[in-house]
């Protein structure tokens, strides 16, 4: 081989050993970039599953809060369900004894109520009401008062869970 053989030769293997470097330098740099992208999605992944398990937590947090006091509301509301309960059979058994009695008014017109009204001191007229008809008066005020109360009770839990939800959005937004 002559001189400018050689020459060409060794320049050609330069040239070739220069792209091949470029060549595997890109690609090596490629390789690189894909490991950091890796990396930075590895970071955000990590982050939105913290994010993700902060906000459950912060759920479940809320549905306890809110389980319970549901649960205080309903025992409160069975109580004084059952305490008005109680008084009511006291009533009904002061009723079945005589010892009170219940009266509705009546037409003052009528000879005989208008007579025993003037001579309790009344001014209203009224009528006793027979044990019988003041029980049957009774069973339909408890049933309203428990339906009011049920009504309250309801109304408690929903306005509970409103408060639960605005307390969990107002965390979730300082986080």
């Amino acid at each position: 081989m002559n001189r400018l053989q050689t020459v060409a030769t060794a320049l050609g293997a330069v040239l070739l050993a220069l792209c091949l470097g470029l060549i595997g330098g890109h690609l090596w740099g490629g390789h690189r970039q894909a490991q950091i992208d890796e990396g930075r999605a590895a970071k955000v992944s990590e982050q939105h599953a913290i994010a993700l398990a902060s906000a459950t937590e912060r759920y479940r947090e809320a549905e306890r809060s809110g389980q319970a006091a549901v649960a205080a509301i309903t025992a409160a509301a069975q109580q004084e369900k059952d305490n008005a309960k109680k008084q009511m059979d006291i009533l009904r058994g002061k009723l079945r004894t005589g010892a009170v009695r219940l009266s509705v008014a009546v037409d003052a017109a009528s000879a005989a109520a208008a007579a025993r009204a003037a001579s309790a001191g009344d001014r209203e007229a009224r009528a006793d009401l027979l044990p019988a008809a003041a029980d049957v008066l009774l069973d339909f005020a408890i049933e309203g008062d428990d339906i009011v109360r049920e009504l309250n009770a309801c109304v408690d839990k929903y306005h509970r869970a409103e408060q639960v939800i605005f307390e969990s959005k107002k965390r979730g937004a300082a986080e």
